[in-house]
């Protein structure tokens, strides 16, 4: 079969939303269209939720935040397991009744299935389980299966005692008794991937993962005209801007509340997280900074207000992490009485695409980080836990120079490209030398401008979308032309 005929059926909870795995999802659809010649009509998505898009379905059976997975979460670890095994067993015979419909109708060719190796999908993980082992059972070996492995349980410490019934199921996340290739986000999952073979497919081993597997980093297209442009230049290096998104600040509500401090959005400095309310995220620290810097700049005669935006959305895995971060800033107000530092989360006025509803207008969350840039703001990116770095990579793409935590996939797969991020190491609070560094870079236009740039061509030659494309077709052409 050629490569450019096959029909690409790609599953997850969410399709063309804010989250990392939707971002990774579409960078895929893109590089396999334009690298692989794959026609964008042959694509096909299965999802609780999706942004409008031809080929979509949506079931909320795959929804992450369904009351049977909220359920199968807060038992995972319980001994008492009365009605958990019935529970996961019905939801996933339905899961699989959809799939199957799906596949039947589309005349799907291969499955992309991502993240079934995380228990916040283990209803979908388990249907699609049930619907490839009944199909192999049967000697069928089409469609094909692709996992594509972004988290797991293996690498949270919360799941890392599974009661007997969620053991009884945990074979098929993501399934290795019969995917036909797995995708890593980044080289430490491989040894996770192996550990989980040997207990349940270790005959085919060390062939599986030679020939059907490949480490697919996060990858980033740069979106607008940017290598003709003079980096010794004292106007800000940024993207082209629109009227629509003239507005933004306003209605996040930032001009008001520097205002309300005696401030207008030209004496405001803008740090940015770029990411979701998550406690991984240490977005803590980026309120931390926000207050060193607003203590750097009175220092130094330059009274500012500091404005931290946070532009991804909340309560994906804890829902008291935003008011712990409220209830930090608070604190720190208090701590702090002549501070002039503002907390924005732009969550309620952000979408996955521009759109007004009842006179509402919604903002692109792709579109957040240029809007910064063109203030001459900077991003803030302190997780302590990243399978790879998508949102900081956006960041560096718009032209946000960004301050960041070395986090351990950082260290071991990011820092060798030569990115000019100024840093801390995991565990480190903010230290003096950060706050210098980021203070640099929102006051120096000349030095700014040549990180900016230097980073855009460090992303350029070492994670453009055409990396996936080159990752994905020896692992593709394996499964449908030669047999393991």
């Amino acid at each position: 079969m050629k490569l450019s005929e096959l029909r690409i059926g790609i599953i997850h909870s969410l399709i063309g939303k804010n989250d990392g795995v939707s971002i990774v999802i579409d960078q895929t659809v893109e590089a396999m269209s334009e690298h692989l010649d794959i026609n964008i009509g042959n694509f096909f998505f299965l999802a609780a939720h999706s942004s409008p898009r031809f080929n979509a379905q949506t079931n909320d059976v795959f929804w992450h935040k369904s009351e049977a997975h909220k359920h199968i979460l807060n038992n995972f670890n319980n001994p008492d397991t009365e009605g958990l095994d019935e529970l996961i067993h019905e939801n996933a015979l339905y899961a699989k009744k959809v799939i199957q419909e799906w596949v039947d109708e589309n005349d799907i060719d291969l499955i992309i299935a991502h993240n079934t190796s995380h228990p916040y999908n283990f209803v979908t993980a388990v249907g699609l389980g049930y619907y490839i082992e009944e199909l192999r059972a049967e000697g069928i070996i089409w469609p094909k299966l692709m996992v594509w492995w972004h988290d797991s349980y293996f690498e949270r410490s919360i799941f890392a005692t599974p009661n007997e019934v969620i053991q009884k199921y945990l074979k098929y996340l993501p399934g290795v008794t019969y995917v036909n290739s797995i995708a890593f986000i980044n080289k430490q999952q491989i040894e996770l991937g192996k550990r989980l073979f040997e207990q349940h497919n270790s005959s085919k081993l060390e062939k599986f993962f030679k020939l059907r597997t490949t480490v697919v980093p996060n990858t980033c297209e740069i979106p607008w005209e940017w290598e003709h442009l003079n980096p010794d230049s004292e106007e800000l290096l940024c993207p082209p801007q629109d009227n629509y998104n003239d507005s933004f600040l306003k209605d996040i509500g930032l001009e008001k509340q520097v205002k309300s401090k005696g401030f207008s959005v030209d004496d405001t400095v803008i740090l940015l997280q770029h990411t979701r309310v998550v406690p991984r995220k240490k977005i803590e620290l980026a309120i931390d900074l926000a207050f060193k810097l607003d203590k750097k700049f009175t220092k130094n005669g330059k009274r500012k207000c500091i404005a931290l935006i946070i532009s991804g959305h909340s309560g994906d895995e804890q829902n008291q992490y935003l008011n712990n971060l409220y209830l930090y800033y608070t604190e720190l107000c208090k701590k702090n009485t002549d501070s002039n530092v503002v907390l924005i989360f732009g969550e309620n006025n952000i979408l996955s695409h521009r759109d007004i509803i009842v006179d509402k207008k919604f903002y692109c969350f792709a579109e957040i980080p240029s809007i910064v840039a063109a203030h001459g703001g900077i991003g803030t990116y302190f997780s302590d836990v990243e399978g790879f770095g998508n949102n900081l990579l956006e960041m560096i793409s718009f032209a946000v120079p960004a301050v960041i935590n070395k986090y351990d996939i950082y260290k071991d797969e990011i820092e060798k490209f030569g990115f000019d991020l100024p840093s801390i190491e995991t565990g480190e609070p903010v230290s003096d030398e950060l706050v210098d560094a980021a203070y640099m870079l929102l006051t120096n236009i000349p030095y700014r401008n040549k990180v900016v740039k230097h980073n855009l061509k460090v992303l350029k030659e070492n994670l453009d979308h055409k990396i996936i494309a080159e990752k994905l077709e020896p692992i593709i052409k394996s499964m449908y032309m030669r047999e393991l």
